[in-house]
Order: C-alpha cells, then sequence, then structure tokens
C-alpha cells in the first residue's frame, strides 16, 4: 500500500473537538457549528467538508472517540492530521488559555494547525490497526493475568480455585488470540515479511515483532534520529549556561519502548553485536539501566537498517 500523500500548498483548515456525543466544528474560513456524533452527524458533516476548497480536517486523539470520524474521513479520502493531545494542551498554554471547553479547544486545534502549518497525514493500514486492537487485547489479558497470579500468591484457600479457573481462562484467552494475529499476519506477505525479517535479530521475539508492526508503522519512511525520537529512546540534552544535566529519555510511545526494552535486556544476554556493547558501555562505568537504554537505540536503529534494505530489495526485483 502507498502511504505517500501529497501536501497541501493552501489548506482549508477543519478543526474538530470531538467527545462522546458531539463534534465542535470550527474552520479557517470562520465557520463554527456543533453536529451530533452520530452516522447521521458524519453525513452531514461530510458533506459540508466536500464543500471546501483543499480541506484538511485536524483533532486530537481522544483514546478512541476518535475512530468512526477518521474511518469516514479516510474512506472518503479527506486529508486528515491527528494531533497528539499533549502537544496541543501544551501550546494552549503557552497562549496563557488556561479554559477547557469544546469551542476553546476547537479554536486551539484551528490556530495550532495555522501557525505549525499542518500538513495531512498518511492514512493507517486497515491491518495495522487492526493487529493493534489485537494487541491492546493481549495487553490488557496479560495484565489481568499478572494480577490473578499475584492474588493466587496471598489468598485465603476459600477463593484459591475460583484464582486458578480465571487463570486457566485468561491463558487461554491470550493462546486464542496470539493464534488469531499470527494468522492476521500470515495472510499479509509484506506484513510476513516483516515479522520474519524483526525476528531474525538475536533478542527480538513474537511479541516484539508484532509490536513494531502495530505502533510503529512508519518505520521504513523515517530518518534514524526521527525514529529512535518517536519510539522514545532518543536522549535530550538538558543544559543551561555552564550548568549541564544528566541527559534523559522522553515521550515517545510507551507501547513500543516497553517492548524494546524487554528486546534489548534478552538482547544484552544472547545477542552477540548487542552483548560487548552492553558490556562495554558498563565496563565504562554506564549505570545498567542506561547501557539497556542505549541498546534499545541500538537496537531499533539495526532493525530500521534491515529493514530498509529489505525494502530496496524488493524494489530491485
Amino acid at each position: 500500500m502507498n502511504q505517500n500523500i501529497a501536501t497541501i500548498t493552501d489548506p482549508h483548515y477543519v478543526a474538530i473537538d470531538i467527545s462522546k456525543d458531539s463534534l465542535q466544528v470550527h474552520t479557517s474560513g470562520g465557520q463554527t457549528c456543533r453536529i451530533v456524533y452520530d452516522k447521521a452527524g458524519l453525513r452531514r458533516l461530510l458533506k459540508s467538508i466536500k464543500s471546501l476548497p483543499d480541506p484538511l480536517v485536524v483533532c486530537e486523539a481522544t483514546g478512541g472517540y476518535e475512530r468512526p470520524l477518521l474511518g469516514t474521513l479516510h474512506q472518503a479520502g479527506i486529508a486528515v492530521n491527528l494531533i497528539n493531545p499533549s502537544r496541543l494542551r501544551a501550546f494552549a498554554l503557552s497562549e496563557a488559555i488556561k479554559a477547557k471547553t469544546d469551542p476553546i479547544d476547537a479554536r486551539m486545534i484551528l490556530r495550532f494547525a495555522q501557525q505549525k502549518h499542518l500538513q495531512p497525514a498518511p492514512p493507517p493500514e486497515p491491518v495495522r490497526q487492526e493487529l493493534a486492537a489485537m494487541l491492546d487485547r493481549r495487553s490488557h489479558l496479560t495484565t489481568q493475568l499478572a494480577r490473578e497470579k499475584n492474588r493466587l500468591q496471598k489468598c485465603q484457600k476459600a477463593i484459591a480455585t475460583s484464582i486458578r479457573r480465571m487463570i486457566r481462562f485468561v491463558e487461554k484467552e491470550i493462546a486464542s488470540l496470539d493464534a488469531q494475529i499470527k494468522l492476521l499476519i500470515a495472510k499479509d506477505r509484506r506484513l510476513a515479511a516483516e515479522a520474519q525479517l524483526f525476528q531474525s535479530v538475536k533478542g527480538v521475539g513474537a511479541v516484539t515483532a508484532w509490536t513494531l508492526l502495530a505502533y510503529l508503522g512508519e518505520m521504513s519512511r523515517l530518518r534514524r534520529n526521527q525514529l529512535v525520537a518517536l519510539a522514545g529512546v532518543a536522549p535530550f540534552n538538558r543544559d543551561s549556561g555552564k550548568a549541564s544535566a544528566k541527559r534523559s529519555i522522553s515521550a515517545g510511545r510507551s507501547k513500543v519502548r516497553k517492548c524494546l526494552f524487554m528486546a534489548a535486556h534478552t538482547a544484552a544476554t544472547h545477542n552477540p553485536v548487542i552483548k560487548p556493547y552492553v558490556a562495554g558501555l558498563i565496563a565504562r562505568g554506564k549505570p545498567y539501566k542506561c547501557a539497556i537504554v542505549a541498546a534499545m537505540r541500538k537496537l531499533l536503529i539495526h532493525l530500521h537498517s534491515l529493514l530498509k534494505q529489505h525494502q530496496q530489495h524488493s524494489l530491485a526485483l
């Protein structure tokens, strides 16, 4: 699937603040309205947006409420840019806007889009969205499994049987979900090839490979520095004047970072490249956790390089 998308020289921004039951809309042309968030409302909104010259819809992620809207827009071929809520809130505070209502939020989204000259983002691939949903559910189940196992260690005899029954049930659900994930990836030649490529690196298991496929789909389109920053493993300077504080990582995609952390632990023991790299950092006085973060970064860059080579080889055939 081609993920390239053309830039828009002078986009007509349509800022939408999303809530559970309504959409607050503000456009760069000065139109404002509030629309009921249902199928009829989406049809009305779509008709209005299509009448605008070079429309670009801008909204913030809302933990899932944005999905029906984005699905409708992508299906209709409308350009979209989804903003990180923390960036938007920081922008509002920089503008001395402390109040928070739907109309205020919509105005902030519009002002942010105009000042940052936002451009369309590539639409997500449906198969990666489905994979991400399955992995989210898998995470819910593994968290529940850990809780039940912890309860079993200190529970009364009267409820031990119930907890063991729940553990067996959750384990079966995880196994069933793993089978569905494997089948989904196997049906897509591109994802299957990338999953196999990632797992060829010692330390990278199936779950880490699935996570990269689901939550870092733009991996091949990014430069190295962009990639490590997006994953949250780029160390940022904290210097001011003569003071030089310890560099640290921040933000990024936590789901990717967590999996990379576990993969780096394994690679530090078994990977012939990562193992001496981590040992060398520790020998130079680096704390173990700092060495592991460096290993995460090195591992991700290596996977990025392998993916680039694989894609170039595929195009050459």
